[in-house]
């Protein structure tokens, strides 16, 4: 009896030691999804964060021309203007009452707009309207379209002379003298006439493309090398294309979609000689895509982004902030970017990493030490230890993910030794508490500086 409670006794035990692994191995990857999780949320939330905004109306086109002037436009003729990163935004009158589909800029004073002229009861269609300033759209002239049956979506110009428009049915239109009169060019194949041209990008003054397509029917490329005279246009997938994003002479991507099977892609590596089409994997439409840098990609997708690292080869999607639909977006450098969509929501991009870049200088190791937080992600306090070989002057500073600094930790002078500080987000400058986010804590010595990154979650 004694040795079968023995045997028993060791089973038990060895049960609950398998029990304990099992709970573990689930613990740990509980924790590897939940870090893969926060993951996520950080990238999307801190990324592009909400911006003041002008007005509550549907925003549909962006377009900054540097880090400072930019446009929105949307719903019920609404265009508004920046000149201070979105700070302040100034209303323009064009005495239009519906969206505006296109708005496109070559200088702080010359741009062209698109709209449409429908009685808003019937949905009577009476032609394009063309709009022009030539005063950063403090004064609009509006014309309407020659041809009262084509329903133009997309304008673009290459110099204040030079100008191309496209829309349904298919067909590009170009101008010679700033958008006063328009002719319509040549295309290799009349069979696909039909299909709406959606977007322009030139690579230069003789190269360009163009992309559209119709539901259900096909996705389409053109092309043309001879400055918009002729359009040599490729079937290229099944779903319309909304807009392009040209990398260099032999690389472009341009995205698109339908509800019903989801976002897609078409992308080129020889200059739209040879397609090749993929989907993201992603319900919606793709309306744009802008590149941040030479590798990193931004597509919206309804409520979601999408976006690649590897310049197109694997994308992921975060949701963006408060799930809004994001209609356009766009980048002027590696640093700002914008985008807009429903309930008027204005989004400013940022990207934490300068934040860090702008802080951080030659540091020695061997010398001086600032350790990772613990814990990381922490909630509502976290431990910063560093160590200091020689007698200094010592600062420890914290910084939003913007730049802005939250709070200083240390200001003082200091012995050679070993510190730990406490971070309390209940106990900042301004006595309140700080949200969720990405955050960066710097220290600096007489002879060191360094940034590391830490996340508060709640």
């Amino acid at each position: 009896m004694k040795i079968l409670k023995s045997h028993n006794y060791v089973f038990m035990q060895n049960c609950n030691n398998s029990y304990k692994s099992v709970f573990k191995l689930k613990i740990f990857y509980l924790i590897l999804l939940f870090l893969i999780f926060i993951n996520n949320i950080v990238y999307s939330q801190n990324y592009w964060i909400k911006n003041p905004s002008p007005t509550s109306l549907i925003l549909t086109e962006v377009y900054f021309i540097n880090n400072n002037t930019g446009w929105i436009a949307g719903d019920s003729g609404a265009v508004f203007r920046t000149t201070d990163q979105g700070l302040n935004w100034i209303k323009q009158s064009t005495y239009v009452d519906n969206y505006i589909l296109s708005i496109f800029f070559i200088n702080e004073n010359t741009g062209w707009a698109v709209s449409w002229d429908v009685f808003p009861d019937s949905g009577s269609f009476f032609g394009t309207i063309m709009l022009r300033t030539t005063n950063g759209g403090d004064n609009w002239d509006r014309s309407m379209f020659s041809d009262s049956n084509r329903f133009l979506k997309s304008v673009y110009f290459l110099d204040q002379m030079t100008g191309f428009a496209g829309g349904a049915p298919g067909g590009v239109f170009k101008t010679s003298d700033g958008g006063i009169n328009w002719a319509l060019t040549e295309t290799d194949s009349a069979s696909t006439f039909i299909l709406p041209v959606e977007n322009f990008k030139f690579l230069d003054s003789q190269t360009g493309y163009a992309c559209g397509g119709f539901r259900d029917l096909a996705g389409s490329m053109w092309k043309t090398t001879n400055g918009g005279n002729l359009w040599k246009i490729s079937i290229v997938g099944p779903e319309p294309l909304n807009d392009l994003y040209i990398n260099n002479s032999n690389k472009l991507i341009a995205v698109g979609g339908d509800f019903e099977y989801g976002s897609s892609y078409v992308k080129t590596t020889n200059s739209g000689d040879n397609w090749i089409y993929d989907t993201l994997g992603i319900f919606g439409v793709s309306s744009s895509i802008d590149f941040r840098n030479k590798s990193e990609a931004w597509i919206s997708v309804g409520q979601k982004f999408v976006y690649s690292l590897d310049t197109g080869n694997s994308w992921r999607s975060v949701f963006t902030p408060d799930s809004i639909r994001i209609e356009d977006l766009c980048f002027t450098d590696t640093s700002h970017g914008w985008a807009v969509g429903y309930n008027g929501y204005v989004l400013k991009y940022y990207n934490p990493s300068s934040v860090i870049n702008n802080h951080i200088q030659s540091a020695n190791p061997n010398t001086f030490v600032l350790e990772q937080n613990y814990p990381n992600p922490f909630n509502p306090k976290t431990i910063i230890r560093y160590q200091i070989t020689e007698y200094s002057n010592v600062s420890l500073k914290v910084f939003d993910a913007l730049g802005k600094e939250v709070v200083t930790l240390i200001k003082e002078k200091q012995n050679a030794g070993n510190y730990s500080v406490e971070f309390d987000t209940r106990m900042n400058q301004q006595g309140t508490d700080i949200p969720s986010g990405v955050y960066f804590y710097k220290l600096e010595t007489d002879k060191f500086v360094q940034t590391k990154a830490m996340i508060l979650l709640k």
